[in-house]
């Protein structure tokens, strides 16, 4: 294979590209030995070459970016990269998408935004930032070692994202040296075809990447025993940190709830778990560091935290990237062979850290005695200690693969077996951490609610005028929790109910503060901010979680409707019928139509509501999707459509569709299944079968193909059939049809799917309805260009047009050395068809061969020319009269039905709440973040 000289290959894309990947693992570690030599023997030339070594770094990065986007913009197949996740169908919109969806691609993001954010700490350079910037190279160094793509014997290190396709697969394809031209993308996961996929992956990306900022200033803090400044200088861009991720978190949840199929916006996915944790202990890291900024506390734990944060993002990076969570995760990647890669990035962020931890942490001050219990420091600490717990907790069970995963490797070492300490992960993941995570939210509603009316240093307590405000919002959060609970829940668990109360106690809490306490503080105008937003998060979760419902049930009809039908199914989904209606908890839907373009069938589903009158109210409209794979294959999702309002939303999906349609065997198979018996008969004539009776009421030889282009010469035929079951006397009437395009022929089979009937008409009614021409009764005419002839009582015949313009074809076929186009108008009273006639010359033979129209009924050729004359002279012979034949077709009566579908329907109150809650609190974060940063420069 290697001696093939390859056509039409891109080669110096793979060269140029693993350059670059070199260039920058390379330039990371050059700057990161300058920084060592720059500790051991400062000098600016070694802060020269630390900055310049980024530069290089992050233009290798940038140009490795736009070299794949590159590849990927003009489809160059022969890049595993491109070819994994690039197709010709793909829209451009999705090449962004595209490019982070591979484990490459993402490595690549991450490593960007660690470059954007160095930028800063390379043009302002002091020694706490300058150790930042080396912290920040070292993990990109880290990063760029996956991209490698090096063999070391059987060892590989990294994989690159230039590499070309015939390097990672062998098959017998890549003999061909015009490879290239023959291979074709397999494009994106429809899944990821969403316009969420450009803007979630990059931000939560940028979150991940900027949880390195505290970290690195917590490391560089301990290097350099820096006791303060490094708190000041953290902390803008931990609340700037938790901003960001906290963004990219709500935005999978918003991906989630309008992409996903499980209804709702967050199912406890492992991965989706390893997103929060950093985020939840980042959050705790934050308030720690406000501890230790206003008072001589929590400077440990805010080291710890900060460590902490960073070290999760790198094991939820382990976790999703490993191919450990394939089986539980719906958004993992697939394994890739770098994980033990993985593995060192964690032990990297975990060791480096704690053991500088270790050494220095003698050089810190501690404490003289513990936070006083009244004191704002005291329940900051209790509550940061709290994040960390529910982080822990969610980990925990996130983490059994890994577990049993580590069980396994020790058990293959020592030669025993250790399956049976296998844990399982929980059946209900969503039921296994709300049972935990409920009283974490109670807790924090509270604490927060409380704790922004304390004070830090604060030994003798609040003041009495404090406790009473804290006491009458706790009784209005009471009252308010008992009226809301008697209007709006029809049963509530004691659990929930303090879980309403401690919503509605940190949104009065906060609402107090902001109106009547806070006096334009910038400072605490940020917290009450976020924790106002807690507690209307926790409202949202609370109305949607207890008070979703259900709509698509009606146990009654579906029982009449299906045969054994699953009893827990009927209380979750509904079966339609196209065009007929069904009621269903106060709504009535209608399955009116479903269309496919491209990849989508789109359903159009109608909804409405009956007054008493029976007049039709509240109207909407909703067009659930079903997504196939890019090959068409098979279904690849189920897009829900929401109908949204203030108060509410209405969520859609198909759950199931005929099984006929779900993929392309199925749809063989059914086909392969159905029982076709050919059956003759003549317009006006019936037929029967044991089941039904048949008419043919009328013939057509025009008619409209739904989502088909009918072109000029196209002949088509149609028969109206009436349709009559003798069980009931029902009658249908059906049209089956057929298109004949040279060559081609079209067939549009007419389903009836309440009979279990599918009617079809076969090739053979071409041969039944056209004689062979040598049994023809054959006349000859003469023709000028634009005279009308009669031909018949009922047929003429005009000549439109007389030229050279035959279809390459046609003189290919031949052989011909003088070709003549002729173009006919064949018409009678009701309708009018175009054919055109070819006279060959081939040496001293003239071909001329016949062709046919079904109505008129009529076969003609051209066989001579007259130039002084300019007559044309053209044989044909006239049809049988189509009303007088005996026609054919088929009839299959065990055709399944595909005109159903399943559909769920939820009503979610309330869910605005989640939204907005959740917006108020990264909101808080960013004002937090903006008034630190102006506070630390108007300082510096």
């Amino acid at each position: 294979m290697n001696s093939v000289q390859y056509l039409n290959e891109h080669i110096w894309i793979h060269y140029v590209g693993h350059f670059l990947i070199l260039l920058a693992f390379f330039s990371a570690m050059f700057a990161i030995v300058s920084g060592y030599l720059q500790r051991a023997q400062p000098s600016p030339q070694w802060l020269l070459a630390i900055k310049l070594a980024y530069i290089i770094h992050f233009s290798s990065i940038l140009s490795a970016i736009g070299l794949i986007l590159y590849m990927m913009q003009s489809h160059y197949y022969e890049f595993e990269y491109v070819w994994a996740h690039v197709s010709d169908e793909l829209p451009m919109r999705y090449i962004l998408s595209a490019f982070w969806e591979g484990q490459e691609g993402s490595f690549l993001l991450w490593m960007f935004w660690n470059g954007i954010l160095g930028i800063y700490f390379c043009r302002q350079q002091n020694k706490l930032r300058t150790s930042v910037l080396l912290i920040i190279l070292g993990v990109n160094a880290i990063l760029t070692s996956m991209l490698l793509g090096v063999h070391f014997g059987e060892i590989k290190l990294g994989s690159s994202p230039f590499n070309l396709l015939r390097y990672t697969m062998d098959i017998p394809l890549f003999a061909n040296a015009d490879y290239v031209s023959l291979i074709k993308g397999n494009g994106l996961n429809p899944l990821l075809q969403n316009y969420w996929m450009i803007i979630h992956p990059p931000t939560l990306f940028l979150g991940f990447a900027s949880t390195i900022i505290p970290f690195a200033y917590a490391c560089s803090a301990l290097i350099h025993k820096d006791q303060q400044q490094w708190l000041k200088e953290a902390l803008p861009w931990s609340l700037f940190s938790g901003f960001v991720l906290g963004t990219g978190i709500l935005m999978g949840g918003a991906w989630a709830y309008e992409a996903l199929s499980f209804g709702g916006y967050w199912a406890w996915d492992p991965v989706e778990n390893m997103s929060l944790a950093p985020w939840l202990i980042l959050v705790a890291g934050i308030h720690a560091n406000l501890i230790a900024n206003a008072t001589t506390y929590s400077l440990k734990p805010t080291f710890i935290l900060y460590f902490l944060s960073f070290i999760f993002v790198c094991y939820s990076s382990f976790l999703t990237r490993s191919g450990i969570l394939g089986d539980s995760s719906a958004h993992a990647f697939t394994q890739m062979g770098l994980e033990w890669q993985l593995v060192a990035l964690c032990v990297f962020s975990t060791i480096f850290p704690f053991y500088t931890y270790w050494k220095q942490i003698k050089y810190f001050p501690s404490p003289q005695k513990e936070e006083d219990i009244h004191s704002r420091e005291f329940w900051m600490f209790i509550g940061s200690l709290t994040l960390l717990f529910s982080a822990l907790l969610i980990s925990f069970t996130t983490s059994i693969p890994v577990y049993n995963k580590i069980l396994d490797l020790a058990g293959s070492i020592s030669g025993n077996n250790f399956t049976h300490l296998h844990r399982s992960i929980p059946l209900d993941p969503i039921s296994h951490h709300n049972q935990f995570q409920i009283w974490i939210a109670i807790f924090i509603s509270l604490l927060s609610g409380t704790a922004v009316y304390l004070k830090y240093l604060q030994p003798e307590g609040p003041s009495k005028k404090t406790i009473l405000t804290l006491v009458s919002l706790f009784l209005l959060s009471l009252v308010s929790s008992t009226v809301v609970y008697k209007i709006s829940f029809v049963q509530l668990h004691w659990s929930h109910f303090l879980f309403l109360f401690s919503a509605w106690f940190a949104l009065f809490t906060s609402a107090y503060f902001f109106l009547f306490v806070l006096k334009a503080n910038l400072k605490l105008a940020a917290s009450v901010l976020s924790h106002c937003g807690f507690g209307i998060l926790v409202l949202g979760i609370l109305f949607t979680g207890v008070n979703k419902q259900i709509l698509s049930t009606n146990k009654f009809a579906q029982e009449g409707l299906l045969e054994n039908p699953d009893m827990d199914e009927l209380s979750k989904h509904i079966t339609l019928i196209r065009n007929e209606s069904m009621f269903m908890n106060g709504y009535w839907v209608e399955y009116s139509q479903d269309t496919f373009i491209q990849k989508i069938r789109k359903y159009t589903l109608q909804f409405w509501k009956e007054d008493t009158s029976g007049n039709r109210t509240e109207t909407f409209t909703l067009y659930p999707e079903i997504q196939y794979d890019n090959k068409l294959t098979k279904v690849a999702a189920s897009n829900p459509s929401i109908k949204r309002s203030v108060h509410q939303d209405i969520f859609s999906l198909i759950a199931q569709i005929p099984q006929s349609q779900v993929d392309a065997e199925s749809a063989k198979q059914a086909e392969d299944s159905l029982v076709y018996k050919m059956h003759f008969i003549k317009p006006g004539d019936s037929i029967e079968t044991n089941e039904h009776l048949y008419v043919l009421k009328n013939i057509h030889t025009q008619f409209t193909p739904i989502e088909f282009e009918v072109k000029p010469n196209d002949q088509q035929f149609q028969m109206e059939l009436e349709v009559i079951r003798k069980e009931d006397r029902k009658m249908h009437t059906s049209k089956p049809a057929i298109l004949f395009r040279n060559n081609l022929i079209y067939k549009f089979p007419a389903k009836m799917e309440s009979f279990g009937l599918r009617l079809n008409i076969p090739d053979t009614l071409y041969s039944s309805i056209v004689p062979p021409y040598q049994d023809l009764e054959k006349k000859l005419i003469q023709i000028r260009k634009e005279e009308i002839l009669q031909i018949s009582d009922k047929i003429q015949l005009k000549l439109l047009e007389i030229g050279k313009n035959v279809p390459q074809e046609i003189i290919k076929e031949t052989n011909a050395d003088i070709a003549v186009s002729a173009i006919l108008e064949i018409s009678s009273a009701q309708e009018k068809s175009l054919v055109e006639c070819y006279f060959v010359i081939r040496g001293h033979q003239i071909i001329s061969l016949p062709v046919s129209t079904l109505s008129p009924g009529i076969s003609i050729r051209f066989v001579k020319i007259n130039p002084q004359t300019e007559e044309m002279t053209f044989e044909y012979g006239l049809h049988p009269d189509l009303h007088h034949l005996a026609l054919p077709f088929e009839i299959a009566e065990n055709a399944p039905r595909t005109d159903f579908i399943v559909i769920q329907l939820i009503r979610f109150p309330w869910i605005n709440l989640v939204w907005l809650g959740s917006i108020f609190m990264v909101a808080g974060l960013l004002l937090a973040s903006y008034h630190r940063r102006k506070v630390l420069s108007d300082v510096l």
